[in-house]
């Protein structure tokens, strides 16, 4: 099945890119998502839902899925993406893993981790060839990069606005990649030569394939030793890249990962200057930090002379000298760039309470940015760690985004953590080890709670025992205790000396009243059975030092039963990511509210 699975997908990218193919072709990387569905696993393909798509046209456009099979793949897609809840109303911008084929066990290299990755044919030299399909222009006054793309790629010629839109997008990435020496799009000179994509590109067999399902366009990786005369079988071979194989990175890369930043440190930058040779800039010697609000960072070198500063804020009037050498370490680096930068918006603390449980972050640098299109604010988060152990679990990492704050872990030795998963954890109802109990009825929350914690719970029991000389009977609920005599529990049936006459018989009770809420009953329940327990327990997420770490602090009572087992009885909804934090700890959960749905 692997050799007919990859066999067909690479006959499909071949056959896609085949008017470009040549010897010195490299190779190109694809992950996918390989999910458990009924004990099989199935290779899937992540994609974000664009305009105008719809399920079965993006099984057809996928070429692996026969028709026949629409129905059993339609049932694997619906069990996969439960976020999903109505199959033929997909929305854009909604993350969807497309089933691609079931796969025999341990048929591909990796599959075991759940990522698989496939080497397919592409192009060594990609922008020479996209050359052919550009008009060679040189600018005049009154241009600029966007004018040319959209008069010469015919974007005013578009069906629609969103056509309009995508073709903008992608000629301006096609531009970018056409010149490479023009480092700022938004920065070219009168007189200079530029190549302008020609719309004849857009009708090559081959042209989609240039980006990916985000409109990127996809990035080569040049194999060392590769063999081109290779079969496709062979170069197909899944490679799994291992985090530990890659190289540490310099401290520049590490601040613009942690930035969300461009860093340009390859080519020359030119500034034209009046009446004189043009003042150039090379970003080998001194590179530039590009952020997303396209604000330039560049560092004040001692061999930077006075003059090359002043033609560099006379062109870029967002640069920000910062007065520190790219050679420093990376914490001091990061602390005179965020100083920098950010001046006023910088902290090491952050609280928030979320439906009553409260979480309190520290960390090296809290930074609040604005990130996307959506303009929306974002507190970031920067650590140093001494290694991957100590980095901020994947869970917290995707409860954490989804309040709006975003984690970036650094390690010392010049790494950045591997990134963790963006998808969503399932809704674990039907996880044995954890129960929800969805009622606000005093009898019906212990009578759940007993049995989520294992123990024997009969209600409305005949018991007997003596008082004033004679035998008594009465309604009883019992829990059954191991080594002990069984455990009374009464909701106010059971009256003054009848109690101690209870107790003289060699039973215990415990007595819950009609006033009693969850969070005076469970504690009588709890000393009734013997049990420890801390109310309202803390948590450390990371295995680090608490001065840069995070706390949740979440209502209820955090019990050892009998077996040493822990259990967390909460008294406030939690968010799925923190469940599945919580068992990865080997926790079992007890929420005692409402469920409500999440998003």
């Amino acid at each position: 099945m692997l050799k007919s699975l990859i066999s067909i997908f690479l006959c499909l990218i071949i056959f896609t890119i085949s008017p470009l193919y040549d010897v010195n072709a490299a190779f190109l990387y694809k992950s996918y998502v390989v999910w458990k569905d009924k004990e099989r696993d199935v290779l899937c393909d992540p994609y974000i839902v664009q305009n105008d798509d719809w399920l079965f046209k993006l099984f057809e456009q996928r070429g692996e899925i026969a028709q026949k099979d629409f129905p059993e793949f339609l049932s694997i897609f619906k069990r996969i993406n439960p976020q999903i809840h109505n199959a033929n109303r997909i929305l854009p911008g909604q993350h969807v893993l497309i089933p691609l084929k079931i796969l025999r066990q341990d048929s591909m290299l990796g599959q075991s981790s759940g990522i698989v990755t496939i080497p397919l044919v592409t192009i060594s030299s990609l922008p020479e060839i996209l050359k052919n399909y550009t008009i060679e222009y040189k600018v005049k006054q009154g241009d600029y990069s966007a004018k040319l793309v959209a008069q010469g790629y015919n974007i005013h010629n578009s069906k629609s606005y969103d056509e309009k839109e995508r073709f903008y997008r992608e000629g301006m990435k096609l531009f970018r990649i056409i010149n490479p020496k023009i480092v700022d799009p938004d920065l070219i000179y009168i007189g200079q030569k530029v190549y302008v994509p020609n719309p004849s590109i857009r009708n090559q067999p081959w042209y989609k394939s240039l980006f990916d399902a985000s409109g990127n366009i996809v990035e080569e990786i040049a194999l060392s030793g590769t063999d081109a005369s290779r079969t496709r079988e062979t170069a197909a071979v899944a490679v799994l890249t291992r985090k530990e194989d890659i190289a540490p990175l310099s401290p520049l890369k590490q601040l613009s990962y942690a930035l969300d930043a461009r860093l340009l440190n390859k080519g020359i930058y030119y500034f034209p200057m009046q009446g004189e040779e043009d003042f150039s800039l090379d970003l080998s010697r001194f590179p530039v930090v590009e952020l997303k609000n396209r604000n330039r960072i560049i560092f004040q070198e001692d061999d930077m002379r006075e003059y090359a500063l002043n033609a560099i804020r006379s062109f870029w009037k967002n640069v920000i000298i910062v007065p520190a050498s790219q050679k420093s370490s990376s914490e001091h680096l990061f602390d005179s760039v965020i100083k920098s930068v950010f001046r006023d918006n910088i902290k090491n603390k952050l609280s928030f309470s979320d439906q009553g449980m409260e979480v309190n972050i520290a960390a090296r640098w809290i930074l609040e940015k604005q990130l996307g299109d959506e303009n929306k604010a974002h507190s970031v988060c920067i650590n140093f760690i001494e290694n991957q152990d100590e980095r901020m679990p994947d869970s917290i990492c995707r409860y954490l985004e989804s309040q709006g704050i975003i984690v970036k872990d650094i390690i010392k030795d010049g790494k950045i953590t591997k990134k963790y998963k963006k998808k969503d954890v399932k809704n674990r109802q039907f996880d044995k080890n954890i129960t929800f109990i969805n009622t606000l009825e005093i009898k019906d929350i212990i009578n759940d709670l007993l049995k989520a914690m294992g123990y024997r719970y009969e209600q409305n029991i005949n018991i007997t025992f003596p008082y004033e000389g004679i035998q008594v009977q009465a309604l009883a609920n019992l829990i059954s205790l191991k080594a002990d005599a069984p455990l009374i529990v009464d909701f106010g049936n059971i009256y003054g000396e009848a109690v101690i006459a209870i107790k003289r018989a060699g039973m215990e009770v415990v007595q819950i009243d009609t006033g009693d809420n969850i969070n005076t009953a469970i504690p009588k329940l709890l000393k009734g059975i013997r049990l420890d327990y801390t109310i309202d327990p803390m948590f450390f997420v990371a295995k680090r030092p608490e001065k840069y770490n995070i706390s949740l602090t979440i209502p209820g009572f955090l019990v050892a039963d009998s077996e040493g087992n822990n259990i967390l009885i909460a008294t406030v909804f939690l968010h799925n990511e923190l469940i599945q934090y919580l068992r990865d700890r080997n926790l079992k959960v007890v929420i005692v509210q409402p469920q409500r749905h999440q998003d």
